[in-house]
């Protein structure tokens, strides 16, 4: 696994894992396995969190005249993060960090899909095998010089990719940039 900065707060990241058949199935253990070794980011949860809620409204003061609904947003920010769940999960890490994600595999808690849809992983497929690799079955070893920069998708969408051995199916290479 490794994963880089990006711009405006976006990670990089990729994965290798051994074929199988069940894309689905494979994506899910690594999720399962990202998040069991900590290898992700991990929100820090503001000392505000460890107060009641008396105590912060007393911490915001009294609401100005012309704050413009700053205090109401500020009370209704911070009731949404005391009320996320604590993690114990992939799933529910990601619902604790819906709005930073995990910068990992993790946030692509939508599974598998055909083409490029957000919190999912599509395959390289056809064409887009061609043109990276120009071939259809890819090595391990085209792949991950490729996996690095991981093509041209948007953030918060992943990609997979099928590399051979002798003509067979040999390992699943996961990619995708996320986070903000």
């Amino acid at each position: 696994m490794a994963w880089e900065e990006l711009p405006m707060g976006a990670s990089g990241w990729y994965y290798t894992v051994d074929y199988q058949a069940d894309i689905g199935a494979a994506l899910q253990r690594l999720r399962r396995d990202v998040y069991e070794r900590g290898e992700y980011y991990k929100e820090q949860p503001g000392e505000d969190l460890d107060m009641t809620e008396a105590e912060f409204r007393a911490s915001l003061g009294e609401p100005a005249e012309d704050d413009d609904g700053q205090y109401e947003f500020l009370l209704e920010e911070w009731l949404e993060r005391k009320s996320r769940p604590v993690p114990v999960d992939p799933d529910t890490l990601l619902a604790a960090q819906a709005e930073s994600g995990t910068h990992s595999i993790i946030d692509m808690g939508n599974g598998v899909s055909a083409g490029p849809q957000f919190a999912t992983v599509s395959p390289l497929t056809g064409e887009g095998l061609i043109h990276a690799f120009g071939t259809e079955t890819p090595s391990s070893e085209q792949v991950q010089r490729w996996i690095v920069g991981c093509g041209d998708r948007e953030r918060w969408v992943g990609t997979y990719v099928v590399s051979y051995r002798d003509g067979a199916p040999h390992q699943l290479h996961f990619c995708g940039f996320s986070g903000d």
